[in-house]
């Protein structure tokens, strides 16, 4: 493998996907350029006026001089637009890309699979014990393929391979179904003898992280097929507003894609664990794309193709809508690199071992401001509020330090996120020497300075999550 308090329930059980165009911003009314071309003679269709464009009217290219650019544009003008020609132009260049997505779409499609499970329970009974099955369906998403064995790695939910009621908690029988796929799963008896499904294992994971990595070796379907391996992208430089689609299993159907936006780029929200046990905070983001039952591990994907989250809850509350939510892919990112390295250290199964350093931190200031792109960012100053007794931080850090920093291994990550500090606490690993930058009052009482502080951390530090 390569380096890589509300009613929520977990998503857990040709393409149709509907995008809207980029319309003008326009005092008082919304404006279409096509509803422009039509007033200023074009006749055809929205797509014929979209190839028109560009020349292309599928005939002869002659429907491409019934409405120049400057025409368009000084219509736009007359009905209120108050850019420039240029700010026109890439109006009309969004237009067309709009319509154009679906090569897109075909990469992340190939790269998320339906996953069912199958589940054992042993009932006693007074003459003999029976054996039931109970099944579920999910999605995943290949992080890494390689076609010439037939193996693969897929990233999923834990709830999805996960039953409460069976007898090994996590299921011995897992397939996945690439999109277009016969599904020969069945809930009957909990397996595929069709064919069909690709047989997948578990190898690690971690409950309180909804995470799961399964494995897929020497399959032949997997050496014939068109699947590939998602592009992960940054969901710590994603803004709010941003277009994003779905894709996963939804309502178990098979593979399919919904559209809608970034709502919240970061939040955290309380949901009960698999096991039943514990209530625990995950960070997601939200997004209005529909998420539905069976949507549970699959992908949220940016309008580059770039996986930025894996969906894994929704708001049923009633009368919400479009409440739905995903896990951010940077923190996933670091989670299966740790899984991954707990098993190359001998573990029959992986598992998350993360780094405590013992402090407990809260906000000094948090600001929203417009970034030199004109979009929503928010900046974060965090401090240290208290040290716990006898951890790694324990006569290190001291009360009222503001963290700025981390450096791991040469490498520098400046915090303008809280949350960016809990994530990179997860790449730290046993005897790993770590600096943090804080800024700290100075002795004199009068000022701040800057301060590095390098801990060690050893095995004492780490806490286990499986």
């Amino acid at each position: 493998m390569k380096k890589w308090t509300k009613t929520i329930v977990c998503a857990l059980c040709g393409v149709i996907a509907a995008f809207s165009l980029a319309s003008c911003n326009l005092q008082g009314e919304v404006v279409n350029a096509y509803d422009i071309a039509v007033k200023n003679g074009f006749t055809g269709t929205e797509k014929e006026w979209l190839l028109s464009l560009n020349g292309r009217d599928g005939k002869d290219g002659e429907d491409g001089k019934d409405v120049t650019v400057d025409e368009l544009f000084a219509a736009a003008k007359a009905e209120g637009f108050e850019g420039t020609k240029l700010d026109f132009i890439k109006h009309l260049v969004a237009e067309y890309n709009a319509n154009n997505e679906t090569t897109t779409i075909a990469k992340t499609v190939t790269s998320v699979v339906s996953i069912f499970c199958g589940f054992e329970r042993t009932v006693k009974g007074y003459l003999n014990n029976r054996t039931e099955i109970t099944s579920s369906g999910g999605s995943g998403v290949i992080v890494d393929i390689d076609y010439n064995s037939g193996s693969a790695y897929i990233v999923t939910n834990y709830h999805v391979v996960y039953s409460l009621e069976s007898d090994t908690g996590i299921s011995q029988s897992i397939y996945l179904y690439p999109y277009g796929s016969l599904c020969g799963f069945s809930s009957q008896t909990g397996r595929d003898d069709t064919g069909f499904g690709i047989k997948a294992e578990f190898i690690g994971g971690a409950m309180d992280y909804d995470v799961a990595l399964l494995k897929v070796t020497g399959s032949e379907l997997i050496k014939d097929s068109h699947l590939t391996a998602a592009k992960f992208g940054d969901s710590n430089t994603v803004k709010v507003g941003e277009k994003t689609f779905a894709v996963g299993n939804s309502n178990g159907l098979g593979v399919s894609v919904t559209s809608g936006i970034v709502s919240v780029d970061s939040e955290t929200i309380t949901m009960t664990s698999s096991d039943g046990k514990r209530a625990v905070g995950y960070r997601v983001m939200r997004t209005d794309a529909s998420v539905n039952h069976g949507n549970s591990g699959g992908g949220l994907f940016d309008l580059e193709g770039n996986l930025i989250g894996i969906t894994n809850a929704k708001n049923v509350e009633d009368e919400t809508d479009n409440i739905c939510y995903a896990l951010p892919i940077t923190q996933v990112k670091y989670l299966l690199q740790n899984i991954w390295d707990t098993l190359q250290s001998g573990q029959k199964t992986g598992y998350v071992s993360r780094a405590m350093l013992g402090i407990e931190t809260t906000f000094s200031d948090s600001s929203l401001y417009i970034d030199a792109e004109g979009e929503l960012a928010v900046k974060e100053t965090f401090y240290v509020r208290n040290v716990t007794a006898n951890s790694a931080a324990d006569g290190v850090f001291q009360t009222m330090d503001i963290i700025q920093a981390i450096t791991i291994d040469g490498v520098k990550t400046e915090f303008f996120r809280r949350y960016l500090m809990q994530d990179i606490m997860l790449t730290i690993r046993k005897g790993d020497s770590v600096v943090f930058t804080v800024l700290r009052d100075k002795q004199s009482g009068v000022g701040k300075e800057t301060v590095e502080l390098t801990i060690t951390f050893d095995e004492n530090d780490f806490v286990k999550y499986a």
